[in-house]
């Protein structure tokens, strides 16, 4: 009966990504059920949320810092958005990923949201090098503060931030490896096992790309070992990773 029980889960799990959208088009989304809001309504949200923090520095006229920025973003406009990666959610594997992200919070992630729009994009990367405290954005300043990622991703309140970047590397990377590699020299992502491989690639297409490629890799590595070793509910936000 058991196993009936875990069976149905497991298909109603992946269920969640069955029903397609195809108002776009070839350009389709996986569209979740509830609890997930809806784009329109989230977008509602979105806009009133930034609605009284965003000040004005110099009307729409104004779409980038310095000619640095400006050369920048016409430089992104001549190349295409290439998809790093992607997941098919049918995967059988996910179903004990999903398990792990429901047991830790991590109910909601970049999976079940909508794709920006490729100039905003473009813009947020050519002008978010000369403003450390936001960045500049059809003319305004959106501060991206880890308060704000938090409220757009519905993550609960929490009275202090759980320390995972202390975690030993060379610890995470036995653990997450199976003790195939025990450190990171020689460590190669395809050493990962089930199901920190399938995890690793949903923490990877959840986080900001940054100049520091290892530091990246390093940092996932230590998130998943936490998220391995989990004794309660973890409230991090896989936005919030930026280096």
């Amino acid at each position: 009966m058991a196993d009936q029980s875990r069976s149905s889960l497991n298909r109603s799990r992946r269920r969640r990504f069955s029903e397609i959208d195809h108002s776009f088009g070839e350009h389709y989304h996986f569209r979740p059920r509830v609890p997930f809001i809806s784009f329109h309504d989230r977008l509602q949200k979105t806009r009133l949320l930034f609605s009284n923090t965003v000040p004005i520095i110099g009307g729409y006229s104004r779409r980038h810092h310095n000619e640095e920025a400006a050369i920048g973003y016409r430089y992104l406009c001549l190349r295409g958005f290439v998809v790093q990666g992607s997941l098919d959610p049918m995967e059988p594997v996910l179903d004990h990923v999903f398990r792990v992200i429901d047991s830790i919070g991590w109910f909601y992630t970049m999976m079940h949201v909508h794709r920006f729009c490729p100039r905003v994009v473009r813009e947020f990367i050519s002008n978010k090098p000369f403003d450390d405290e936001g960045v500049l954005i059809r003319g305004y300043v959106f501060q991206f503060t880890s308060a704000v990622i938090n409220r757009l991703m519905m993550t609960p309140a929490v009275e202090h931030s759980f320390e995972w970047k202390d975690v030993d590397l060379n610890q995470a990377i036995s653990h997450l490896t199976g003790d195939q590699c025990s450190r990171w020299t020689g460590f190669n992502l395809n050493a990962l096992i089930n199901p920190f491989q399938a995890l690793y690639r949903i923490c990877e297409l959840n986080w900001l790309p940054g100049p520091e490629s290892d530091s990246m890799i390093k940092n996932r590595l230590r998130l998943l070992y936490v998220v391995a070793k989990r004794k309660k509910k973890l409230t991090l936000v896989f936005l919030c990773m930026t280096k």
